[in-house]
């Protein structure tokens, strides 16, 4: 082997091993993003979980499931967040939960009101909080699948397989050669999968309109409670 062949050979070598560490890079990357975007969900997820005793409590202080349901209806929330929570607590325990929001005005129907209206705006401003989180878990989820994509595309397995061959002159890149089918499923576990996230993994926040949207509706709703 002279020179040439040598220098030849010490350049293929170089690439393979440039087409290996970019591919470990890559995929570190990868992974290092989809770990990042686990965090991100754990975090918004715990946040979210904050909402049930806000929610618990307006459904105590709504107190009847009629009133429930119709404020919910007219909230436009077909699940009602955290009910199930709700159902769980003892009397006692959601008396505890009111007694976090003072009850002023004249009349026991006043007062049902405008607490209330003291947890609903409560959670306006809590629900905000939590679109904006989730916007930028969404947001980074379509970002690691944009990057996934184009792992996927840049590191195929037949492709990188094809370009060693060509180098090797049309010898097989690995000692004994692959079937097709081999070659397959290799290429298959190389890929990354898309990152898909349900809204049991990751549940939207409740859009909430403003108070004085949905006041006169309340009023109606807390004063059919009445005998």
């Amino acid at each position: 082997m002279d020179d040439m062949d040598l220098a030849l050979e010490a350049l293929k070598i170089q690439i393979k091993k440039e087409i290996i560490d970019n591919y470990f890079a890559a995929r570190r990357d990868l992974e290092e993003d989809t770990q990042a975007l686990e965090d991100l969900v754990a975090a918004y997820r715990q946040e979210y979980s904050r909402l049930s005793p806000l929610f618990s409590a307006l459904y105590a202080a709504l107190g009847a499931e009629a009133a429930i349901d119709r404020l919910m209806q007219l909230l436009s929330l077909v699940d009602w967040p955290f009910y199930e929570d709700y159902l769980k607590l003892t009397p006692a325990e959601r008396e505890r939960l009111l007694k976090r929001h003072r009850r002023w005005g004249l009349t026991a129907g006043g007062r049902r009101l405008n607490m209330v209206h003291d947890i609903y705006q409560e959670l306006i401003p809590r629900c905000q909080g939590l679109k904006e989180q989730y916007d930028k878990v969404m947001i980074r989820l379509r970002l690691l699948n944009e990057d996934v994509e184009k792992f996927n595309q840049s590191y195929d397995f037949g492709l990188i397989a094809a370009q060693i061959e060509a180098m090797e002159g049309g010898a097989p890149p690995i000692g004994g050669g692959l079937q097709s089918g081999e070659r397959e499923e290799l290429s298959t576990r190389m890929r990354f999968k898309r990152r898909k996230l349900t809204t049991e993994q990751a549940p939207p926040p409740p859009a909430l309109p403003p108070w004085k949207a949905v006041k006169g509706q309340v009023k109606g709703i807390l004063s059919a409670l009445s005998p």
